[in-house]
């Protein structure tokens, strides 16, 4: 299990991820989590590609936050103002700390040698 916290915006957001972040995503946006994570890396950034990205980052940070805040996805994203879309800095920080837990959630995986 991992702990984290961001800043996103003007307001502090725990996260914490653990196994049941991958079945509680699919069960409450009904697709993979890691599949989506893919869309993240986009090669071409049209308008539909960065929706999408946009998208998958919140539902992420929503899943991730889930733990500690028991609203539904349409008032968490209601907690957000439009601007926080355009703000580059928080955007790459919020992809950064996701990199971070799914980075962590690899090497607990794989298996050792003894």
């Amino acid at each position: 299990m991992m702990e984290k916290s961001v800043k996103i915006g003007e307001k502090e957001y725990r996260l914490r991820s653990s196994l049941f972040t991958i079945i509680d995503y699919k069960n409450t946006f009904g697709t993979d989590l890691f599949d989506d994570v893919t869309k993240l890396s986009v090669d071409n950034k049209n308008a539909k590609d960065l929706t999408k990205v946009i998208e998958v980052l919140f539902q992420i940070i929503y899943i991730l936050n889930k733990p500690f805040n028991k609203i539904s996805y349409e008032e968490f994203l209601n907690g957000f103002d439009f601007g926080i879309i355009t703000d580059k800095d928080t955007l790459e920080t919020i992809t950064g700390i996701i990199g971070e837990f799914l980075t962590q959630s690899k090497s607990k995986a794989k298996p050792t040698n003894p």
